[in-house]
């Protein structure tokens, strides 16, 4: 059982190591190969205990035969004693006590390798509940070495920004764009301005008018409605009012 101890003790010892040279190498993949090595560790500890557990399972298979063999003589010695068949009876009585210094040997072999097989039990389940912790840890630190990873670059992205290179080449960029946007809308004015006095745009005026103005005389033809007067003929009625 001095395996389980010593690879127990080796791991801790690895990982106390492993903590304190987190600084001078790369975190994470410092965790991920432990992590490898923690379960590397887990399946020897399966394999071996397991090993132990079988052997006891054989030495208990066994201790049962050597019993059920003593049991069948002393059956037969009373057999051999019913039937009164003294030769036998020797004979079965001599037998006897192979079987039983037989059966004496499994039951030692089968108690010794019980006790390994009950203490593999014992440190492969503090094995598993230290190992628990460890991968716990793990986890954690990978999470706290994500976030030095993220501070490092906020960090770093801050320092830039507040250099004439970061800040100040922004504020020159926005500076630039701003001048550039009122430059072009000052243009686009300007060519608006150009296109509502120049000839075309009058004449498109004139024809929407003129359209306007037929459209209006239909429409007082549809409904029946006076004609509307003009002007000369507005001032022809009311001289001849006044006459």
């Amino acid at each position: 059982m001095g395996f389980f101890a010593r690879l127990a003790r080796l791991i801790r010892g690895f990982f106390s190591l492993f903590i304190g040279g987190l600084e001078e190498k790369n975190p994470k993949a410092m965790l991920e190969d432990l992590k490898n090595q923690l379960n590397a560790a887990k399946v020897r500890y399966n394999t071996t205990t397991a090993n132990i557990i079988a052997r006891e399972k054989v030495a208990l298979a066994k201790l049962k035969q050597a019993e059920k063999e003593l049991e069948d003589c002393r059956r037969l010695i009373q057999e051999a004693k019913r039937q009164n068949d003294r030769e036998l009876a020797l004979q079965l009585l001599i037998q006897e006590e192979h079987l039983e210094a037989a059966y004496n040997t499994a039951l030692e072999a089968y108690n010794s390798i019980k006790a390994e097989a009950d203490n593999a039990r014992r440190e492969f389940e503090n094995f598993q509940a230290e190992m628990f912790q460890k991968m716990s840890q793990i986890e954690q630190l990978k999470v706290q070495a994500d976030l030095a990873d993220l501070k490092k670059e906020m960090n770093q992205l801050r320092s830039n920004f507040a250099t004439e290179s970061g800040a100040g080449k922004i504020n020159e960029g926005l500076k630039q764009a701003e001048e550039l946007i009122q430059s072009k809308l000052a243009k686009e004015e300007a060519i608006a301005e150009l296109g509502s006095n120049s000839i075309d745009a009058r004449m498109r005026n004139l024809k929407a008018s003129a359209a306007r103005s037929r459209a209006e005389e239909k429409l007082a033809a549809l409904f029946g409605d006076e004609p509307a007067q003009t002007e000369d003929e507005g001032r022809v009625v009311k001289e001849k009012l006044q006459n």
